[in-house]
């Protein structure tokens, strides 16, 4: 083995072993802040994605761990806003386990995504499946603002 692969297989190796600690410590740090401060982490802000057909936009959204129940979508000509809030008797019933690990805390979604054109809101539909909310939109232009019921 020459030098410099020698050189570079430790350093690799050092790099390796300081991601590892860093994590664990990260790790650490949040547990403990969660248990200090529960709230901080429980709003989730989900990624989005919007596609865009011949007379509709799609705005495609993870929302896992919650029901259909509890999300509340209003749509504008120009943007969409997605809220959710876990019921408080679910709450109750989750803080209530013993868990070994826990990394997902949110209690609460919320996002406002801009729209790229202008939409009809009175025609806009939404979806749950699989913990995926996919909002239907059609293309159009008067201003409006309605809630959206989740099928």
């Amino acid at each position: 083995m020459s030098a410099e692969s020698k050189i570079a297989e430790e350093s690799i190796a050092v790099i390796a072993r300081l991601r590892r600690e860093l994590n664990a410590a990260t790790k650490e740090f949040l547990v403990k802040f969660h248990s200090l401060y529960p709230d901080a982490f429980r709003v989730y802000e989900p990624l989005v994605d919007i596609e865009e057909r011949d007379n509709h936009i799609l705005v495609y959204m993870d929302v896992p761990g919650f029901r259909k129940n509890e999300i509340k979508i209003m749509v504008t000509e120009d943007f969409v806003e997605v809220r959710a809030e876990k019921s408080e008797d679910r709450v109750r019933e989750e803080d209530g386990r013993r868990y070994l690990q826990r990394e997902r805390f949110y209690r609460r979604v919320h996002k406002r995504v801009e729209l790229p054109v202008k939409v009809r809101p009175d025609n806009a539909r939404a979806r749950f499946e699989d913990g995926v909310l996919t909002i239907i939109l059609q293309k159009s232009g008067e201003r409006r603002e309605v809630e959206v019921s989740v099928e």
